[in-house]
C-alpha cells in the first residue's frame, strides 16, 4: 500500500487493492467457519447460513494473522506504531433471499454506541474469498461519507441494542431509501469488485451496503475490524465477546521483510 493509495483512502473512505493480493489457505477459511469460536447467523429461512462471526478468538486464527506479512503491512501503513487489536471479525456471504441484503449503514455507531469505543480509530479490512462482481452483492459505498452526517444521526445515541438488530437485513442505525438515494446525488457511487484474494479497507464510517446475489453462498467476503489498544471498549459488555471482543492485547506481529 503505497502514498497515492493511503490518500485515496483517507479522501474517499474506502479503497480496494486488487494488485496486492492475499489468498486465504483452505485450511485456514475453513477453520473460521468451523471453530468452536465461530457463531452463525443465518437467513430469514433459518437454515441457510448469512455470516461467521468471532473466529479471531481461535488460537490457529491468531497464529495465522501474527504470521501474515500483508495484513500487517497494511495496518502499520494506517496505524504507524500504534498498538492494535482484533475487534470483531467476520465472514458474510451473499445469498438470492431479500434478507440477504444489508442495508446502508455505518459500522462505527454499533462499536460508539453499544462498545462505548470513543473514537473513530477503527479499520475494516476485507479479503475476497471469491470473485466480487455486480451480481453477486458487491459492497457499495458512498465515497467521502465518513465526514458527512446527518442531523437525524444524533439520535442514534438512544438506540437500544438488540441482536437481530446488529447482524441481520432489519439492521439498527440504517439509511432510508430516499436519504440514500440524497447522498448518492451529493457524493456519488461506487462499487467494490475484484478478483478473488483482492483486498479492500474502509472506514467505518463510510456509508455502504449490499444487495442480495442471483445464487446461494455465491460470494464470500472476510472482515477483520482492527481497532487501536488505547481506545478500548468502555462500557460493561452488553454485547457477546464475538461482537465485541473482551480481549483488547495487542497483537503480537511477527518480524518481516516490509514489501
Amino acid at each position: 500500500m503505497n502514498h497515492y493509495q493511503l490518500e485515496e483512502y483517507q479522501k474517499k473512505g474506502f479503497i480496494v487493492l486488487p494488485k496486492i493480493p492475499l489468498f486465504l489457505e483452505e485450511a485456514i477459511e475453513g477453520k473460521m467457519q468451523e471453530s468452536e469460536f465461530s457463531i452463525k447467523f443465518y437467513e430469514s429461512d433459518e437454515t441457510t447460513v448469512r455470516s461467521y462471526y468471532g473466529f479471531h478468538r481461535d488460537p490457529e486464527i491468531k497464529e495465522w494473522l501474527e504470521k501474515n506479512e500483508t495484513i500487517k503491512s497494511i495496518c502499520q501503513t494506517i496505524y504507524g506504531k500504534q498498538e492494535t487489536y482484533i475487534h470483531q471479525s467476520k465472514i458474510n456471504i451473499k445469498n438470492k433471499a431479500e434478507s440477504s441484503v444489508w442495508p446502508y449503514h455505518r459500522d462505527f455507531p454499533f462499536w460508539n454506541i453499544f462498545d462505548g469505543i470513543k473514537e473513530n480509530k477503527l479499520l475494516n479490512l476485507v479479503l475476497f474469498l471469491d470473485d466480487v462482481n455486480e451480481e453477486n452483492g458487491a459492497l457499495g459505498f458512498i465515497p467521502s461519507s465518513q465526514n458527512y452526517f446527518l442531523e437525524r444521526e444524533e439520535n442514534f445515541k438512544s438506540q437500544s441494542f438488540s441482536l437481530d438488530g446488529s447482524a441481520s437485513s432489519d439492521l439498527l442505525f440504517d439509511f432510508t431509501a430516499e436519504e440514500v438515494e440524497s447522498l448518492k446525488q451529493k457524493f456519488g457511487h461506487e462499487l467494490s469488485l475484484g478478483p478473488k484474494g483482492s483486498i479492500l479497507i474502509f472506514d467505518p464510517n463510510t456509508i455502504h451496503g449490499s444487495s442480495f446475489s442471483r445464487e446461494d453462498f455465491s460470494r464470500k467476503i472476510l472482515i477483520l475490524t482492527f481497532n487501536t489498544c488505547d481506545n478500548p471498549p468502555n462500557i460493561t459488555f452488553t454485547r457477546p465477546d464475538y461482537l465485541c471482543a473482551s480481549d483488547i492485547k495487542p497483537i503480537q506481529w511477527q518480524k518481516i521483510n516490509e514489501w
